[in-house]
């Protein structure tokens, strides 16, 4: 099962349609969303909305049975009006023409942890962070120590707070490098405030390391900003990594 993170910007004067207009012909037209997700390999979306120093982004968390790249081609390439109309409204809402490959690397996964004792799905959360500029090794060495070496001291810190499950996934983009950051839990939001408020040493240790990656308006003894659940689709009952 592949994971993606991926944030896409919404030009301005389209943020009623990224907002409220796709949203709502996704919903309007489910049977034909659902059969054009499964024919992707498709088996979860959620969508969420975030202003930012960038501007507002969109951010899709999406699982599938191919990578990012594979389930739009299978989009692009399917000849149903529902797909072109999709990817067509993205173009228009985005900038980006998504029945092209894409011009640079795709996303890539740079940790993940779910809980093996959660068998069921609950509420998501996405955000994303640029990274300092030239700090793109140094955060993908963070997160190699994060879920590697420390994985149990991480596993402890989420549970704490709630959290069942963590994606992290790079974006490489035209306005520099992100980091985009999928939680799932009993209130994500609630656990991401918990874990900024923390003072415990692995969560000390792990907010002092982030102040050398990002830039340093940002900090993660502060909560995320808020973010908007704009859509949800799912098919699976339980994640697999």
């Amino acid at each position: 099962m592949s994971k993606s993170i991926v944030a896409f910007p919404v030009l301005p004067g389209m943020e009623t349609a990224a907002l409220n207009e796709l949203p709502q012909y996704c919903r309007d037209h489910m049977d034909e969303y659902t059969e054009s997700r499964r024919n992707a390999g498709i088996t979860m979306e959620r969508v969420y909305d975030m202003d930012t120093p960038m501007g507002k982004l969109n951010i899709l968390y999406a699982e599938s049975d191919s990578d990012f790249s594979g389930s739009v081609m299978k989009l692009a390439t399917s000849g149903k009006a529902f797909d072109a109309y999709f990817l067509g409204k993205l173009h228009e809402i985005t900038g980006v023409d998504f029945t092209q490959p894409p011009p640079g690397p795709g996303p890539e996964l740079l940790g993940e942890w779910w809980d093996p004792a959660v068998t069921e799905r609950r509420a998501g959360l996405a955000f994303c962070a640029p990274l300092a500029a030239g700090r793109t090794d140094a955060g993908r060495a963070f997160a190699k120590e994060v879920w590697g070496v420390r994985k149990e001291e991480l596993a402890e810190s989420r549970r704490a707070t709630g959290i069942t499950g963590e994606v992290v996934v790079l974006n490489t983009t035209p306005m520099g490098d992100l980091v985009c950051v999928y939680l799932e839990g009993n209130d994500p939001a609630a656990g991401n405030r918990e874990f900024a408020a923390s003072q415990t040493p692995f969560d000390r240790w792990f907010k002092d390391e982030c102040k050398g990656i990002f830039p340093p308006e940002i900090s993660f003894d502060d909560p995320v900003p808020p973010v908007t659940q704009i859509f949800e689709w799912m098919e699976v009952a339980v994640p697999t990594a």
